[in-house]
């Protein structure tokens, strides 16, 4: 009975090595359009129920040149990094955000968008989001 035991145990893990781990689940398109004055900006449109229209994002300015991006949303937060850069430089050229940490329902959220604008008071945010495997 304990071959036995230890035979099912050594199996899973096998199994177990086997099968990859997943560190994300599907990947899913992300748009979000957001008017901004300064440093602060508001969702006025989303394709991602968690982050709704009227959404507040503030950004700090970094001593690279980067911003944070802090995205409060009503049931948690999500923090990134964005590189705009490119934008002031040539305002046909995308700049980047990044997001790989929150708290509340956005504990497992991660973003990877190109930002535009047409007058640098609309903003533009199209890329790809997706929610972490639980630990």
């Amino acid at each position: 009975m304990r071959s036995l035991r230890i035979g099912l145990v050594i199996g899973a893990l096998v199994a177990l090595a086997v099968v990859p781990s997943a560190t994300a689940s599907s990947v899913k398109g992300f748009h979000v359009e957001k008017d901004c004055d300064g440093l602060t900006c508001v969702i006025t449109s989303s394709s991602y129920r968690g982050i709704p229209a009227g959404t507040e994002i503030n950004y700090t300015e970094n001593a690279d040149g980067s911003l944070t991006a802090v995205i409060g949303a009503p049931h948690g937060t999500a923090t990134g990094r964005c590189d705009l850069a490119p934008i002031f430089g040539d305002p046909s050229e995308p700049g980047t955000c990044v997001f790989s940490s929150g708290t509340g329902s956005l504990t497992a959220f991660h973003l990877s968008v190109d930002v535009t604008t047409t007058d640098f008071v609309t903003w533009f945010w199209d890329g790809s989001y997706w929610m972490a495997a639980p630990g």
